[in-house]
C-alpha cells in the first residue's frame, strides 16, 4: 500500500497536480515500480490466458474481453508473452513457426511408420539380404565415405593409418535380430497381463521396428556408403525401396 501510494502522488506531481517537486530519487523509483508492475501485469495475463484456454474458452472471447481485434490477435498476444518469460526449466515456448515446424515433422513421422508398416515384409526381406553379406563390414569400412571419416579424423603423426571401422552393419543386424526376437514373441509378453489394447501396442511396436530397419537400408542406397555393384539385384531393391519410401514422402507434401 505504500508502494502504491508514494507512486500514485509522484504521478500526481508529474502532471502538476501536487506539490512540490518530486525529488530525483522519487522519480526513478517511480519508474522502477512502473517496469516492474509492467513484467508482473504481464506474466499475470500469461497465466490468466493460459488457465482460460484449459478451461476451454475460445481464443474469440478471450480476445473480445482483451479488447483485442479477434482470435488470431489473442493467440499472437499470449505467444508474444509466453516468449518473454521463460519456463521453471528454464526453457523457452516454441513460436509459432517452431510449433508448425515441430507438428509437421510429428505427422511427418507417423505417416513414415505407417507406410513402413504397409511395407514391413519387403523392408524385412531387404534387411535380412544386407545382413546376411558375409563381407558386409568390409564393405562398409572399405566405401568411399569410410575413407573420407577416417582422413578428417586421423592424426597428422599417423605414418600408417588404421582401417575405420563403422557402426552401420552391427546396427542393421542388431535391428534384423530385434525385429527376429518381437516376432517371435507373444502379444501378452510386450505388456502388462491386464491391458485390453496389447494389439495396438504390439502394432506401435511393430511399426517402430521396421521404420527403423528402412532408415538402415536407405543407408545403403548410396553407393558412397557400400559398393553394391557385384550384387545389381539388391542395389536395385533397396533403390526401389528408397525410390518409393521417397515418392510417397512427396505425396503427402
Amino acid at each position: 500500500m505504500d508502494i502504491a501510494r508514494n507512486y500514485d502522488r509522484i504521478c500526481l506531481r508529474a502532471e502538476g497536480n501536487l506539490q512540490p517537486d518530486a525529488t530525483e530519487p522519487e522519480i526513478l523509483a517511480t519508474l522502477l515500480a512502473i517496469r516492474m508492475l509492467r513484467e508482473k501485469l504481464d506474466h499475470d495475463e500469461l497465466k490468466l490466458t493460459t488457465l482460460a484456454r484449459t478451461k476451454r474458452i475460445t481464443w474469440a472471447r478471450i480476445a473480445q474481453w482483451q479488447e483485442l481485434s479477434g482470435r488470431q490477435a489473442a493467440e499472437r498476444r499470449h505467444l508474444q508473452l509466453g516468449r518473454a518469460h521463460t519456463r521453471p526449466d528454464g526453457t523457452v515456448p516454441r513460436t509459432q513457426n517452431e510449433r508448425v515446424e515441430y507438428t509437421r515433422e510429428l505427422r511427418s513421422r507417423r505417416a513414415e511408420r505407417r507406410w513402413a508398416l504397409e511395407h514391413a515384409a519387403r523392408i524385412r526381406r531387404i534387411a535380412a539380404q544386407l545382413a546376411a553379406l558375409d563381407d558386409l563390414q568390409k564393405r562398409v569400412d572399405g566405401s568411399h565415405e569410410a575413407r573420407l571419416m577416417h582422413a578428417l579424423s586421423r592424426s597428422p603423426a599417423e605414418e600408417q593409418p588404421s582401417q575405420a571401422v563403422l557402426a552401420w552393419p552391427r546396427a542393421l543386424r542388431e535391428c534384423v535380430a530385434w525385429d527376429e526376437r518381437f516376432r517371435s514373441t507373444s502379444s501378452a509378453a510386450l505388456v502388462d497381463e491386464d491391458a485390453d489394447d496389447s494389439d495396438w501396442h504390439r502394432r506401435q511396436r511393430e511399426a517402430d521396428i521396421v521404420h527403423r530397419l528402412l532408415g538402415l537400408i536407405v543407408y545403403a542406397a548410396n553407393p558412397r556408403n557400400i559398393d553394391l555393384s557385384d550384387l545389381p539385384d539388391l542395389a536395385d531393391a533397396i533403390f526401389d525401396l528408397h525410390n518409393d519410401s521417397q515418392q510417397a514422402a512427396k505425396a503427402r507434401r
